[in-house]
Parts: structure tokens; C-alpha cells; sequence
């Protein structure tokens, strides 16, 4: 989604870990001679305080140079993986060996509307959503489509209250969707799929996150790529909104783009990175390891 020039390139490794704090107090010497009641003295015990719990990590397993059409969106499907670039959507098997291609799959209806830019795509059973996206951000609406999977035929589409579209992930059980309206944002909102995209109580988050290009749901949480500044991963509690910073997918000088979070023997997270000027692009795996209990 480059429509925002990317501010400067500042590498910065995220982490997360646990800080220990042990607290110890001591007691007076003052009337510290030995007990009377027969009992132990308790006065110079230690109190502890409860170490925080430590965050996942994400750390890049591997690399792997995609077509360079690949650049946009992605989503694992049963059989092989949904890529899509601004205006067209590809189907390939496991091998990412292409073989369905739907050139300009932006609907002839929203193409007129002056929709021309596809985003981050999601997949659900046998159906593609993509999010797509009309630039005059002020209008506050953009479109949400539905593809067949096996023929990446359209479907149907409906517009969104939204002032950016880069991206939509959808849960399987509650059909519930989930995007952001700002490129940059502190909410993510949330749609009721099967009542024709009826807004639901959006997600308020603990901190606000940068250029966020992909979302996909795995594992009760929100997991989303980004083109900021470290071009970082993170991940999203569904409850509470608290954000995770997770770690950075590398590659700052290109473009961080959509993500996709299936385990597979590659990795937990599927994230799309593309270099300027239609150079490659390059599929980043990348590991989630949960703290030590």
C-alpha cells in the first residue's frame, strides 16, 4: 500500500522480556533481640513482588524470493495461498507455483466509483475477502468484496465506513471481520459478516500502531504487519486490545505488506516485504516463541 512516503529508516530490534524485582526489607535494630512469644521472628523475611509476565517473540526463520506480483496481500488457503497485488488476485499451490491469474479483479462497478487498490486479503472456507480501497480518504468509505476461492470469480462487495481499507481478516466461527480505518491507528474496527457488515463495538487499543498494511486472526488474537519505521509484527489481544510489539520482519529499506498467521513448518507468521521501484519481493517466515512459564 504505498501511498504515504515512509518516514526514515531507524533499525531498531523490538524485544520483549520479563524484568525481576525482588524487593527485600530489613529490620530495625531496635528492640531486635529474641522473641518471647516462642514464635519465629519475621521481621528481616523478604517480601518478593511477582516478576511481570514476559511477551512472544517473533524471530525471522527464513526468506524466500516470491514473484514480484506477490507484493500486496496473502492468505493460506486449505490447498495453496490467495496473493494479490493494487489490482489483480492470484491463486498458487503450496510450491507458490501460480496457478490461477486474475488480471484487473477489480470489479468493473468499482472500478467506476473510482476504486483501485486491493489490500490485504483473507480466506474463509471456499471465499476470498478483499479489502479495497478508494484514495480520497476524506469520503469515509471504502469497500469490502467477496471472491470465489477456486475461480477467484467475484462475488459481491458492500462499502465500509472507513477512511483506509488496507486490510480485513475475518473469524471462521463468529464471521466476524476486523480492519482499521486509519493507516496509522489506536482501534480496530469489527463487522458482523453475516448481517450485511453491520458495524459491532470496535477493539480500543493500548497504544496506537504505525502504517499497518496486513491483519490475520490465529490462536484468539489479532496479528498485524506493518510499514513503520522497523517494519515490526505485532500482535493484538481480542478482549482487552493490548498490543504486543513482537519484533521486526528486517528488510527496513523495503516495504513491509500483508501477513498472514498459519503454523506451518516455515514458521507461525507469513509476511509479505517488497523493494522499491518494483523490485523483488520476499516472503519473510517468521517464529512465535511464547516466554518459559
Amino acid at each position: 500500500m504505498p501511498r504515504t512516503a515512509k518516514g526514515p529508516i531507524i533499525a531498531v530490534a523490538i524485544g520483549a522480556g520479563a524484568v525481576l524485582l525482588a524487593a527485600c526489607s530489613s529490620g530495625s535494630d531496635e528492640g531486635s533481640g529474641p522473641s518471647t512469644s516462642g514464635a519465629p521472628s519475621t521481621s528481616g523475611a523478604p517480601s518478593t513482588t511477582e516478576a511481570p509476565a514476559a511477551d512472544p517473540v517473533a524471530t525471522v526463520t527464513s526468506e524466500q524470493e516470491i514473484d514480484r506480483a506477490y507484493r500486496q496481500g496473502l492468505a493460506k488457503a486449505a490447498e495453496g495461498w490467495v496473493f494479490s497485488t493494487n489490482f489483480s488476485l492470484f491463486r498458487t499451490d503450496d510450491a507458490l507455483v501460480r496457478t490461477v491469474t486474475v488480471d484487473g479483479a477489480i470489479p468493473q462497478e468499482w472500478a467506476t466509483q473510482a476504486y483501485d487498490h486491493i489490500g490485504d486479503v483473507d480466506v474463509v472456507g471456499d471465499v476470498v475477502y478483499v479489502p479495497l480501497e478508494q484514495p480520497d480518504y476524506d469520503a469515509d468509505r471504502q469497500a469490502m468484496l467477496r471472491f470465489d476461492l477456486e475461480t477467484l470469480t467475484y462475488l459481491d462487495g458492500v462499502e465500509v465506513a472507513q477512511s483506509h481499507n488496507a486490510w480485513v481478516a475475518v473469524d471462521a466461527e463468529s464471521m466476524t471481520a476486523y480492519s482499521m480505518s486509519g493507516f496509522t491507528d489506536d482501534t480496530v474496527l469489527r463487522y458482523d459478516v453475516a448481517d450485511g457488515w453491520a458495524p459491532l463495538e470496535p477493539i480500543v487499543l493500548s497504544a496506537e500502531i504505525d502504517r499497518v498494511q496486513g491483519g490475520d486472526l490465529h490462536d484468539g488474537a489479532l496479528w498485524l504487519s506493518t510499514d513503520d519505521e522497523n517494519d515490526g509484527v505485532y500482535r493484538v489481544d481480542l478482549e482487552s486490545g493490548r498490543v504486543v510489539p513482537l519484533g521486526s520482519i528486517g528488510r527496513v529499506e523495503s516495504e513491509g505488506e500483508g501477513i498472514d498467521a498459519t503454523a506451518l513448518a516455515e514458521g507461525d507468521l507469513h509476511v509479505i516485504t517488497a523493494a522499491p521501484a518494483l523490485g523483488p519481493a520476499t516472503l519473510v517466515h517468521l517464529e512465535v516463541t511464547e516466554p518459559a512459564s
